[in-house]
This record gives structure tokens, C-alpha cells and sequence, in this order.
């Protein structure tokens, strides 16, 4: 997890192996196979203890076990084929020593564990042991190795190798689980010295060792490493990417003086059951292809192939040129950033991309031609550098040489959403490369391609719906499924495309599709879906959500069951008799150790839906225990930290009237207030490291705190720190067209539109502010911000980062302003969101962020967007902001 909004990114994936329809977490993965677990019983005396508990490990415990809370760790790797003779070799040894271990559970964890999608630090590990003291580690370590000189595993990055041996590596960590929470809601694992201190167990992908500890097989002292030469001559300048396969790099050839790119590949990784392929294979595959396109001029040439200590090496050119992917999200190659553009706009875009796809279609044909299928087409693998109108495809791993099959392996690798759903046959062909191109220019037009492995149907649709809102015309839908339908009518299609751009014409807003009856059927099955999954299976609060539940907590208002009992609260739905008796006893059970005490992700916001559910005396007694958290400080703003506290306390005292609580939201604001920098363009606080704008965690949402403080004191303290708070995010607008846009904080050149990054949660300040304080100023810059998002789409359809927060704030313009245009415009951008929805036999429920799986959460999921639709219907408040529904 990294950055504030603690997005999974490239591990993502790890919350997608244990069901087709929801994220989950491994800690639940129970193995369907007898694997490990069953051979480790055999194995073991009849008094050792074997776990039984769900998840990717089993450990093994010897009677009266001897375990440290730290120490140095011995992991033992191996390649799939020989796991089971491995462990069968080492298990008597860890008898004899009467050590505690574990290993993995079956063979599917192990083929996992020793891919590229396992996070680097922890890749390769098969089994963990723990021994008693260095003296033990020592011992074990030689007699492990007369057992296993035999065998080769992948390499552990996180570990140091004990020398000569191919499987047996050390660090050293925290044997037994000891976490810190830490504000953000996780328990960051920490690792207790013998004197007692509490250190960070960062686990990085290189061997390290804490301050004070030795290491029990060290090196001899060569003096000061020097820096590393490749093969002799390519000197490293910087990593463009890395995996737990190897990396890619940019370096400088000393023999040419020319700045070249090397692909890394590490021996065993990708290897499995079912991919008799190592990442040593894919990259020599690449290879190949490289040379068998060299006269084509599509793909980087191929300079070089090597092998450096245990690892291999391809050389290529430098080409020049940026991603597609990056193309379009700056918006070039794209009119998604483009709320309401002009017919000239239009066309242009028309021209571009007609031009861009001409490039592709007769690459792709070249490359054809050649006898290569590419299979792996994504924008991620397309340079194109605009100076030189130059198309390059990249990563050619998964390629096949049709013409010349037994020279390279057949690799079923893909992006996710621009693979074919299901393979033709058993090796790739060119009419998977035609629909993956067909994906490639669809992301031209709208990218939220992910989602359409969950639910392909609904593509056409989708960019249909994108182009009537955008002016562009029907025939470049056509083109975009003409090719994945029949690539030998492209240049017809083509043609059609380009002589429609004549009849482009300004657009006219469409009016909203639904009427306020199909609002509340919307809202009804919404509403179903969550009740059925409420009354699915033995837990009633384990529901569909965003992943970040599983490194959080699940009762949160962002992502866990208090968000989704306060969107049925709201909605005037009673909630469920074993809903509600769950998440009182589970709400019961909180703590200042489990649960950080933020408004969106923890203790505070529990609070919150606990006192709107009525339930007054479990309410106070939670928030007087987040009160007292040691986390209390550790963040300002309205999403994780001391100002979403505080926030809590003043709906608390707008509903119950103590005195405690508003005394609470002073003594917040009093202890704030030296943290809180000044400068020309109004107040701010650093957060993270940085200074963000937006309403989760900048200066508006702090400011919003201070209003309200402002209006439950009268002070004129609170009111003046409350305006220039908005007046700093309010003056980091960078003006494009007539229209501001915010930057997502001060080192971070992105634009976000979002509600709670960004341009719709700012304007949703500055609206409260106008409706306090009756400065117009307020309004126009609320209306500023609308006219600069009205017409606008986002990949996501979510309340936080998506479509339902920037309709929810036509909402509130219409709220607070009381024009008509605001709520159609809001009507509009829930046409947009409705594209997503997906119908299940019990109600309609929506993707989370990211796209790859269901939600049900506010934050992310159907609760949000059941919110935003309730509001449109009502025109009542915001959770979690709002103190009136």
C-alpha cells in the first residue's frame, strides 16, 4: 500500500484469487487440495501440532514449543516439480531439532508464490523456519544444506543466500506476528530487540539488517562494493519497472556511449504446474521475436543477450516515445479530460485517432505478416512518439512465431481486459491480436477496460453512450468492433470513420435517460442486492467491499459495514435484525490497538453511524475510546485524521447538546492550530510528506471543520482560520480554458476531479461556505468548478474517485443554489454510472475501484452510488459531512 489513499496497485491481483466476483484476502484462502498440509501430517510424529487454519501457510509445532519473538529466519525455496521431495528430505531434520515451521499450503500458493505477481520481498519462500538462537540457525543451516545441494529454488530478494547452496536462505524478523497501527487503519509489522525496542519489519526486496545485529555468516571484507558493470559494459542509470522476475533498466553502454534499455530475468520465477516457462524462458522468447521483426522497424531491435552471475539479460535500443496509456491520461489522445468539447475538438480528436489507429492497424499486419503473433497488446506495450508520428510495440514475452512454432514456448500471458475472455485453441492466433487491438482503440475512446472482465457485454454500450455525449460520430464505434470482428474490412471502416467527420457538429446535451421511477428502482435493487448478500452465507458483515478492508478493519465508514448501514439508515430502509446485531457486537470489540481513530476509516466513524442508528450509549462510549487513541495526532485532515476527530464531536454535540463534545472539538482545534502554515494564498498543513488539496486530506476539508466549529463557538478565530483553509485550495487552481482544475497536491502534476481529491470535493466546501456565510464569492467558484466537470466522465464509477462523487456534487449545487440545470447535469453523470451497473439475480451492484471486482462499501461501491442516487431523489446531505440527513 503506498501513498495516502493506500491503493493496493501492482498487488492488486493477490485480492483476486479467492472468488470471481469479490476482492478477498489470502488470510481466508482455504487449499482444495490435499497439497502440503496432508504430506506435512504424514511426515510428522503424532505429537508435533499441524495449523489448521485457513490461509497460504500451515505451521508445525513441536510439543512445549521454544520460539522468540525475533530472530533470524531460515527460508527454504524450491522449484514445483521437486516440493514435495524436498520437504519429505528437510522435515526430519526440523524434527530432530524439535523446531517450529511452516510451509506453504498446496502446490497452487507455491506456483503463486514463485510468479511475478507475488510482491518481491516475500516471492519464492517455501518454507519458514524459526530456530531457537543464532546457535541453532548455524546448525541447521550447514545440516539443511548436505540435505539439499541438490536441489535449486528461485531466489529470495528479501534474504542473503548461505553460500553454496541453491535453496537455503536467512533474514532477519519478527517470528511471531507483532503489528503497530498505524493512522491510516494497518498494523505495519514490527519486529521487539532483545532490549525490549519496537523497530519497523520492512521486509524490502534486498537482504538488510537492523542496527545492533550481526550477521551470523558474514562476508569477506572486500572494502566499499564498487558499481556494478553488466557484462562489462552497461553501467546502470536508472530502474524503469520491477518485479519479483527482474527488472527493467535504463543504462549506459561504455563501449558505445549510447543509452540502451536491459531487461532482467530471474531463473525458476513463473515456472509452475501448468507454465513449464521460467521468466528466463519468456525473455530469450523475446528475444527471438526481437530479431525475427528487426527489418520491420515496429519493435525494439535486439542488441544483445546475456547472462550475468544467475541472471539473464536482454539488450535493446532506447526507443523513443511515450505509452499509449500515458498519451491518453494527459489527454492527447484522448477527449475523456474534455467535459464539453467543441465540434473542432471533436474533429480533431477524430483526425488523431483515425491516424493513430491506421499506425496500428498496419503494424499489426506487418507484424502479421511476419508470422508473429504479439498476444500481449495493450496501451501499456505501445510506444508512440509524437515529434516522429513513430509506433513501437514493447514486451514481446508472450509472442509466437507461427512460422517457426518450435523455437519458442507457447505463453498464455495478457493485460487484464485486452486478453481474449476465451483462448480459441490451444495457441495464440491473429484474430486474438485483432480483438485486443479492438480493446486498444476502445481505450482511445473510453478506458475503463478492466471492468470488462467482469462484464464484456456491456462494452458496446458503454462507448456507444461515450460518443453520443462527446459529438463523435457512430462510425468510430463501428470501426472499433468491425476490426475485432472482421480485420480484413478495417480499411473500409476506416474510410467510413473519416468520411463521417464531416457531419461532426456541436453536441447538445443529451437529456437524462431515467425518470425518477427508475431512480428508485435503481435504488430498490441496490438496496436487494446488499440485503441478499447481508443473508448470504454465516457472517453477515462480510460483504462485498473494497480491498482496502482487508488491510484496514471491516466496519469503517469508507470501506466496511458502518458506511453501508448508514447509506440503508439514510435511505429510510430498516436494517437487518442480524446486520445491525453483528455490527453492534462487533463494534462492541474496538480498540485503540485495531482500530485508528479517523471519520472514514476508523473508530470515530463507527461513532458516527452508531449515534445516527439511534444507538446513543454504544456511540459515546466508542468515541471517548478514539478519543484516547495514541493516533489521535498523527494526521490533520477529515479523512484519517485529528480533523475527521473532530468533525465527529461537533455532530455529536448538534445532536446530543453536551458540552464535552464541542469543549473536545476546540481542544482539536487549539492543539491543529500550530501545525497549520501560512502563506500568501491562504493556510495549509503537510500531510504525508506533501500538501494535498481536496476535501480528504487538504486544506478545504480542514477548513470545512473550522466552519463548522465556527458555527457551534461563534469565535471569530475558528472562522478566519475556516476561510483562508479554503482560500489556499481555492488559489492552487490552475486555469485551463476558462475552467480550474487542482493539481492532486503540491508535488503531484496530475489533475483530479474527484470528490475526495480534487476539484468536486473543493467546490463542495466552498458551497457549504456559501450557505453559511452568504458570500457570493463562493458560489461562483462553486459554479467555476461545475462548469469545468459538467459533461465529464472518469473510469471509475465510485463515490470517492468516481462519477457518483462528481454528481453528487450537482446535487449540492442544486441544493444550495437551487437551479434546475444542476440536478439534470447530476441526472447525467447517473446515466454514466449506470453503464456500470451490474444486474445479479438479487439487485443490481456495482464495481469497485479498480474495476476487477463487486462492491457494496461507501466508499467505492454500491452504497455510494445508492447514495448519490437517494440524494438526487431527496436533495438531503452527505454522509459522514452533512449532520442532517
Amino acid at each position: 500500500m503506498r501513498g495516502i489513499e493506500r491503493r493496493a496497485r501492482e498487488n492488486i491481483h493477490l485480492f483476486t484469487l479467492l472468488h470471481p466476483d469479490r476482492y478477498g484476502s489470502l488470510d481466508a484462502y482455504q487449499s482444495k487440495s490435499a497439497g502440503f498440509r496432508e504430506l506435512l501430517i504424514r511426515l510428522l510424529p503424532a505429537s508435533w501440532t499441524v495449523g489448521r487454519k485457513s490461509g497460504i501457510w500451515c505451521e508445525a509445532q513441536p510439543p512445549e514449543p521454544s520460539i522468540p519473538d525475533t530472530g533470524f529466519k531460515i527460508h527454504v525455496s524450491t522449484a514445483h516439480d521437486r516440493a514435495r521431495e524436498l520437504l519429505t528430505a528437510v522435515v526430519p531434520l526440523l524434527v530432530a531439532e524439535r523446531v517450529v515451521f511452516k510451509v506453504l499450503v498446496d502446490e497452487l500458493v507455491l506456483d503463486l508464490s514463485n510468479s511475478h505477481m507475488w510482491a518481491r520481498g516475500a516471492s519464492g519462500k517455501f518454507i519458514t523456519i524459526y530456530p531457537a538462537d543464532v546457535g541453532q540457525m548455524k546448525r541447521l543451516m550447514e545440516q539443511l544444506h548436505g540435505i539439499t545441494k541438490d536441489f535449486v529454488g528461485p531466489y529470495i530478494l528479501s534474504d542473503k543466500r548461505y553460500e553454496g547452496s541453491h535453496v537455503l536462505f536467512y533474514r532477519y524478523g519478527a517470528f511471531r506476528s507483532l503489528g503497530r497501527l498505524n493512522a491510516y487503519g494497518e498494523q505495519v509489522p514490527h519486529l521487539r530487540m532483545t532490549d525490549g525496542r519496537l523497530l519497523p519489519d520492512p521486509r524490502p526486496p534486498f537482504f538488510t539488517l537492523p542496527p545492533g545485529v550481526d550477521d551470523p555468516f558474514p562476508d569477506d571484507d572486500r572494502g566499499p562494493a564498487e558499481e556494478p558493470i553488466l557484462h562489462g559494459r552497461y553501467k546502470a542509470l536508472s530502474a524503469m519497472s520491477s518485479s519479483s522476475k527482474g527488472g527493467v533498466y535504463r543504462c549506459l553502454d561504455l563501449t558505445s556511449r549510447v543509452e540502451v534499455v536491459l531487461k532482467e530475468a530471474r531463473p525458476l520465477v513463473n515456472r509452475g504446474r501448468k507454465n513449464p516457462c521460467d521468466a528466463v524462458d519468456c525473455l530469450q522468447n523475446e528475444y527471438r521475436i526481437l530479431k525475427r521483426l528487426e527489418t520491420t522497424g515496429l519493435a525494439p531491435r535486439a542488441l544483445d543477450f546475456f547472462q550475468d552471475w544467475e541472471h539473464s539479460f536482454l539488450v535493446m535500443e532506447l526507443v523513443r516515445g511515450k505509452k499509449l496509456s500515458a498519451h491518453m491520461a494527459s489527454g492527447q489522445l484522448s477527449l475523456l479530460a474534455s467535459p464539453a468539447p467543441s465540434a473542432d475538438e471533436v474533429r480533431r480528436f477524430g483526425e488523431t485517432f483515425l491516424a493513430v489507429s491506421r499506425k496500428l492497424i498496419s503494424a499489426l499486419r506487418t507484424i502479421h505478416a511476419q508470422g508473429v503473433v504479439i498476444q500481449d497488446i495493450s496501451p501499456k506495450n505501445i510506444l508512440f512518439d509524437l515529434e516522429r508520428d513513430q509506433l513501437t510495440f514493447i514486451d514481446f514475452e508472450a509472442a509466437l512465431d507461427l512460422q517457426n512454432p518450435e523455437q519458442g514456448p507457447v505463453i498464455r500471458l495478457f493485460t487484464p481486459g485486452f486478453g481474449v475472455d476465451k483462448p480459441t485453441g490451444p495457441v495464440p492466433t491473429f484474430q486474438e491480436d485483432h480483438q485486443a487491438l479492438s480493446r486498444v482503440l476502445g481505450d482511445f475512446l473510453y478506458p475503463p477496460t478492466p471492468f470488462f472482465t467482469l462484464a464484456s457485454h456491456q462494452r458496446e454500450p458503454m462507448l456507444e453512450h461515450f460518443a453520443r455525449e462527446k459529438g463523435i460520430p457512430e462510425a468510430f464505434v463501428r470501426l472499433i468492433f468491425g476490426i475485432e470482428q472482421d480485420f480484413q474490412r478495417a480499411d473500409e471502416l476506416l474510410a467510413e470513420a473519416e468520411r463521417s467527420l464531416e457531419g461532426i457538429r456541436s453536441v447538445q446535451r443529451l437529456p437524462p435517460r431515467r425518470d425518477d421511477n427508475a431512480l428508485r428502482d435503481s435504488l430498490d435493487g441496490i438496496i436487494r442486492y446488499i440485503a441478499d448478500q447481508i443473508h448470504t452465507g454465516t457472517d453477515p458483515l462480510d460483504l462485498p467491499t473494497d480491498y482496502r478492508r482487508f488491510t484496514t478493519n471491516r466496519l469503517s465508514a469508507a470501506y466496511g459495514a458502518s458506511g453501508i448501514a448508514l447509506f440503508l439508515h439514510r435511505v429510510g430502509r430498516p436494517l437487518p435484525e442480524v446486520f445491525l446485531e453483528a455490527l453492534l457486537r462487533e463494534s462492541s470489540q474496538v480498540d485503540n490497538q485495531r482500530y485508528a481513530p479517523g471519520l472514514y476509516i476508523g473508530s470515530a466513524g463507527i461513532a458516527w453511524t452508531l449515534l445516527e442508528l439511534g444507538r446513543r450509549k454504544e456511540a459515546e462510549d466508542l468515541l471517548d475510546i478514539a478519543g484516547r487513541s495514541p493516533l489521535l495526532f498523527e494526521s490533520a485532515d477529515l479523512f484519517y485524521g485529528s480533523g475527521g476527530f473532530g468533525l465527529t464531536n461537533l455532530f455529536f454535540f448538534d445532536r446530543l447538546g453536551e458540552e464535552k463534545y464541542l469543549q473536545r472539538a476546540m481542544h482539536v482545534f487549539d492543539t491543529l492550530k500550530p501545525g497549520i502554515q501560512s502563506s500568501e494564498q491562504g493556510d495549509f498543513f503537510e500531510n504525508n510528506g506533501d500538501v494535498y488539496h481536496g476535501l480528504a486530506h487538504g486544506a478545504s476539508g480542514l477548513g470545512y471543520f473550522c466552519l463548522k466549529l465556527h458555527q457551534a463557538t461563534g469565535r471569530q478565530e475558528h472562522l478566519e482560520a475556516a476561510i483562508r483553509l479554503l482560500d489556499f485550495d481555492l488559489s492552487s487552481a490552475d486555469w485551463k480554458k476558462g475552467h480550474p482544475r487542482f493539481h492532486r497536491s503540491r508535488r503531484e502534476s496530475v489533475f483530479y476531479p474527484y470528490w475526495h481529491i480534487g476539484s468536486a470535493g473543493i467546490g463542495c466546501v466552498a458551497l457549504r461556505f456559501y450557505d453559511v456565510l452568504r458570500d457570493e464569492r463562493y458560489a461562483r467558484q462553486a459554479q467555476d468548478i461545475a462548469a469545468s466537470l459538467a459533461g465529464n466522465y472518469s473510469v471509475f464509477p465510485t463515490n470517492f474517485a468516481g462519477m457518483a462523487g462528481l454528481g453528487g456534487f450537482f446535487v449540492d449545487l442544486h441544493r444550495y443554489t437551487g437551479a434546475e440545470v444542476w440536478r439534470t447535469e447530476a441526472r447525467r453523470f447517473l446515466d454514466r454510472v449506470m453503464l456500470f451497473a451490474l444486474e445479479r439475480p438479487a439487485g443490481l451492484v456495482f464495481p469497485g475501484e479498480d474495476l476487477l471486482r463487486v462492491s457494496t462499501d461507501y466508499g467505492t461501491g454500491s452504497a455510494g452510488t445508492g447514495s448519490f442516487i437517494h440524494r438526487l431523489l431527496t436533495g438531503g446531505g452527505i454522509p459522514y459531512l452533512d449532520f442532517s440527513a
